[in-house]
């Protein structure tokens, strides 16, 4: 695989997220509300005619405790009951109208959060995913979005709610008493105060919640796709325990949110019961000292109170998941926001015919800054040639090849094609000019066709079908129980190492790019199997640039130009013949590779690995 030193990936974001310094504000997720205003429009209609049938209720039933209760008036009772009751289905009516729409919004909200969050993905660099680990990615698409999605459906819909509910009853109270309203707005001030230090702790808490549920994610996601690891070392109890550990952190986490929630709730509750109690004293005084107020008016007042404090609740809750959804959307856009390394110029040109000449002039590379890993590499590949790569483990064989598709930006120096800095070309087409083979090729959980096509995802079924036999591929695809159609499991799991290989090269003939990029491997598979994939590998390098990565060198004796690489540095290049001629470090590879030796020499072969 393409990776640099970052291949174990940290738990945290790297530098390209680390950059982002604004703090993300939740006042930017209303740019998505924008192309469903029509929705939202609805929905604000309907919550205000629903605040004001809402307001209704308090009002007729002090009429029906003064006017016709207390007057013994049967036919206005009636009236005024059912007049309530239609109010009430009304309510609840145009309720269901609202979360209909406010849900549909809510999905739609989801969906184009999560295209952008994947576009992101897409265009980032290799070095992002080279120093992030790909659970605490999918964290971000699908818990933090969830939270997300969450606040804009109940969220927006309890808020534009409680608002309007806010400003209706304070309306009322002030005309039906003011002395008594002025006495419910006492609280307020001691609210907001609290609702200031819940938001402060909470944004703090949460963002470190959503960080410790990211590392949960990532230590299931690396856990499961190693599961065959777990079980052959027999560490099952081991993953268990790193399971719980990182658990442990999140709910000690989670329950700092709920201590925070548990102090100030009550505290909220205990306030707005202030209100109820200055009113009942005062009001209660005033009614029985001057008469000024009835008993329905204090009734109704009452009950007016009681929604007048109720939104004041609901906002305590929107509060909670606002900050919930705030360090959410600040991991989301930290995606969003985040600037891949390697860009397209504006000015860029196409590269509609290759002719596969590649040149590496004086080429320096390093994955981190004073790091250096490649230091001027310089060579020629004149089109149809093919070009080996030998050398120890880490000496940069697999940088080099990265460098050509522009997975990484060379430091300095330039990598022409076709006599072209490849930062001039437009990067859709310098890949799709460029056809890679990997060591262990990835394969998709889905049919052998479908990864097949894969190369080329307008072929045709004969196109596929012709690619797989000069792959030596069909005839095994055809002893499978459905054939092309053989559902081959994630990462190919259900194939041999032997037979994804051959579906790989298939996919790489059927692209039939000009440059080909082969990272041999055929030493963990039997003699019959090796032959056939060098035969389909002989079908594949053919009249294409290819740049092998060698790993038995008896298979690049052919090669037109071998270069034999040690800790960055192309140390000798030839031909086979001529390499073995200058009795360097590829004849001592080679020796040690295809002449029988003593256990000591062979130990000191693999020390070179």
């Amino acid at each position: 695989m393409f990776h640099g030193p970052g291949f174990h990936r940290m738990a945290r974001f790297g530098p390209e997220i680390d950059e982002i310094k604004t703090k993300i504000r939740i006042t930017r997720l209303f740019a998505y509300l924008v192309p469903y205003r029509f929705q939202i429009v609805s929905a604000i209609f309907i919550s205000v005619c629903v605040t004001a049938l809402n307001l209704m209720p308090p009002r007729l039933i002090g009429l029906i405790i003064d006017s016709a209760a207390s007057r013994k008036q049967i036919t206005v009772l009636y009236g005024m009951c059912f007049l309530l009751l239609a109010i009430y289905v009304l309510v609840n009516a145009l309720n269901g109208i609202k979360i209909y729409l406010m849900g549909k919004l809510g999905q739609k909200i989801t969906y184009d959060l999560w295209q952008e969050v994947y576009r992101s993905i897409q265009r980032l660099s290799f070095r992002f995913f080279d120093e992030n680990q790909t659970g605490n990615i999918m964290s971000r698409i699908t818990s933090d979005i969830t939270a997300v999605e969450r606040v804009v459906v109940d969220g927006l819909d309890t808020t534009i709610i409680a608002f309007l509910t806010l400003i209706g009853i304070t309306a009322v109270l002030f005309w039906m008493n003011w002395k008594l309203a002025l006495i419910t707005m006492i609280p307020i001030p001691v609210l907001a105060f609290m609702a200031y230090l819940i938001t402060v702790r909470a944004h703090a808490i949460y963002r470190e919640v959503r960080k410790k549920m990211g590392e949960i994610s990532a230590l299931l996601q690396d856990s499961i796709s190693g599961i065959r690891e777990t079980k052959s070392f027999v560490r099952e109890d081991y993953e268990i325990n790193r399971l719980a550990a990182k658990s442990d952190e999140y709910i000690k986490t989670n329950i700092q949110a709920v201590k925070l929630w548990a102090t100030f709730s009550p505290a909220i509750i205990t306030t707005t019961s202030m209100g109820t109690f200055l009113v009942l004293l005062f009001g209660g005084k005033i009614a029985i000292e001057t008469g000024q107020i009835s008993t329905g008016q204090i009734v109704s007042f009452l009950f007016y109170l009681g929604l007048f404090y109720q939104p004041i609740h609901q906002l305590n809750i929107v509060n909670h998941m606002l900050q919930h959804a705030r360090a959410s959307s600040e991991r989301i856009f930290e995606i969003i926001d985040a600037k891949p390394d390697v860009l397209e110029l504006k000015d860029a040109i196409g590269l509609k015919k290759c002719r596969g000449e590649v040149i590496f002039d004086n080429v320096h590379f390093s994955y981190k800054k004073g790091t250096e890993v490649l230091h001027g590499i310089s060579f020629e590949a004149s089109p149809g040639e093919i070009i080996a790569l030998v050398g120890p483990t880490g000496a940069g064989k697999t940088t080099i090849i990265s460098l050509i598709p522009r997975f990484y930006d060379v430091e300095s120096g330039e990598i022409r094609i076709d006599g072209i800095d490849i930062r001039r070309y437009k990067l859709k087409e310098l890949r799709e000019a460029i056809g890679i083979v990997m060591q262990e090729p990835f394969l998709f959980n889905g049919t052998i066709m479908e990864n097949i096509a894969y190369g080329k995802l307008e072929a045709t079924v004969d196109e596929i079908v012709k690619a797989a036999k000069l792959a030596n591929a069909h005839d095994f695809i055809m002893r499978l129980p459905d054939g092309y159609q053989h559902q081959i499991g994630e990462r190919g799991i259900k194939l041999s190492v032997g037979e994804k290989q051959r579906i790989a090269i298939a996919r790489a003939i059927l692209k039939n790019p000009p440059i080909l990029i082969f990272d041999e491997a055929t030493s963990s598979v039997d003699n019959e199997t090796e032959a056939m994939i060098q035969e389909a590998i002989g079908r594949l390098l053919k009249n294409r640039t290819s740049f092998v990565i060698a790993h038995r060198l008896s298979t690049i004796v052919n090669a037109h130009k071998i270069l034999v690489i040690n800790d960055g540095y192309i140390v000798e290049t030839g031909t086979h013949k001529e390499l073995l001629q200058k009795s360097g470090l590829y004849a001592k590879l080679y020796e040690i590779q295809w002449k029988q030796k003593s256990p000591a020499v062979t130990k000191s072969y693999l020390s070179l690995f």
